[in-house]
């Protein structure tokens, strides 16, 4: 049976990183807001979230592939990690 015990602990990590990153951007008075294709909004918080994630598995799990809402999937490892980090 696999242990998740690592990877409950770098979710955590991941969670506080994109927590920091982003709590000071929803507070700013010039968040920018984008409209998505499919008309849903997109801020700048959600996207450098996003980014900070992926940048964190990159050097933490580099074998796993990556499927965010923002930026698509990348990788192709037998382990996926989903990203939607502000209302996911």
């Amino acid at each position: 049976m696999p242990d998740y015990h690592d990877d409950l602990r770098l979710a955590h990590v991941l969670a506080d990183a994109a927590d920091a990153a982003t709590m000071d951007r929803f507070k700013a008075l010039d968040l920018k807001v984008e409209t998505k294709p499919d008309m849903t909004p997109v801020s700048e918080a959600d996207k450098a979230a996003e980014e900070l994630i992926r940048g964190h598995l990159h050097r933490a799990r580099p074998r796993d592939a990556i499927l965010g809402e923002e930026y698509g999937i990348e990788g192709t490892g037998p382990r996926r990690w989903v990203i939607d980090p502000i209302d996911g």
